[in-house]
This record gives C-alpha cells, structure tokens and sequence, in this order.
C-alpha cells in the first residue's frame, strides 16, 4: 500500500488533527495531501527538513522582526515562564534557490525557559527555532494546540499553533502558516 493513496476516511485518522478538526475540517485536512497532512501535524523535530525534501530546495529563514513585547493573558495562561514579556519573531521559511515562501511563523519565546547558549543564537541570528534546538542538543517535545484548515477554494493557508517544552515547561509558543506553494509541491493534491 502506498501511503500517498492512503483512502482512510478522515473519521478514522488517529491523529492531532483528528482530536482538533470538526468533521466538515477533517474532509479539508483529508483532502491536502500526505505532504500537507504531515507538515500540519508533524510534532517531533523541526517542519524546515521536512519541507526541504518536499520541496527540493534548501530553506532559509528570512527574519521579518524580532522585538520583546507585553504578554496577552491567552499567552500568559499558556507560557509559566513568562516575567514582563516575551521576545516575538516574526519570519518566513523561504527556498534559497527560488526565494517562494512556504511558511510564515509567528513565535512567542521566553528566554528565561531557554538554555543560554540557544539565548545567543536566538537573538544573533536568523537560523530555524528547531535547527538551533537540535544543534545544541537541547530536548524538547511540541504540543499541537489546534490546526485550522480554511474553506475551499484554494489556494489556502492552513495553519497550526504548538508549543515547544523545554525541560517540561512551555518556552516557545509558535503560530505557523503554510502558504499555497506548500501545498502546490504535493502530487497528489494536483490529481484531484
């Protein structure tokens, strides 16, 4: 059986998306494709490799802005860490070769929840959230908070929000959104 054929019917997916999606969703999650099912709830490592070898290209974070902000009692009430405020950064996962942009990420992150070494590359350079947490072998694990997949017609941008534990305590609270090109890159979505 080949995966990408997968005909389960989305009732019987046993996954995030199964737990955070009503049924008219789900039928939307069912119909993205593996590569799109996968970079929506892929929850071990880091979604940057994942896409690369979807996409074929390298990818590259470009950094829209970085700044420390005031904490909303959403994020506060998520993030036991955070003191005054939390460092924003706002980027996008890019092809270096074509320049598309695939992903745009929004993360809250609390410096203080980090070890100082990844502190330092934070804040100096322009390096994917999970590149940098693996370099450093820093262990972590993400919870998928919730996926949203909009209504028909495409192109689309369906998201998801998760956060990234770090020695058991929420640091990084990230909201990702996966543009049309992603989606563009999954021969079985353009069968359809």
């Amino acid at each position: 059986m080949r995966l990408a054929e997968n005909s389960l019917p989305s009732q019987s997916l046993r996954s995030p998306a199964s737990q955070l999606l009503d049924e008219k969703a789900l039928t939307r999650f069912g119909e993205l494709g593996l590569a799109g099912r996968l970079l929506l709830t892929s929850d071990g490592s880091t979604v940057t490799n994942m896409l690369e070898q979807i996409a074929g290209e390298q990818i590259v974070t470009a950094q829209l802005d970085q700044s420390l902000t005031t904490v909303d009692k959403e994020t506060k009430a998520l993030m036991s860490f955070p003191a005054a405020g939390l460092v924003t950064r706002v980027t996008n996962l890019a092809g270096a070769a074509t320049g598309k942009i695939y992903v745009r990420a929004k993360s809250a992150l609390s410096m203080s929840a980090m070890p100082r070494v990844v502190r330092a590359d934070l804040l100096g350079t322009d390096e994917p959230i999970g590149r940098l947490l693996r370099k450093h072998r820093v262990e972590s694990f993400r919870e998928i908070l919730s996926i949203h997949v909009p209504e028909r017609p495409f192109p689309l941008a369906p998201s998801r929000r998760y956060l990234i534990f770090i020695g058991g305590c929420p640091a990084l609270l990230i909201e990702e959104s996966f543009t049309a090109e992603c989606f563009l890159l999954c021969p079985e979505r353009s069968q359809r």
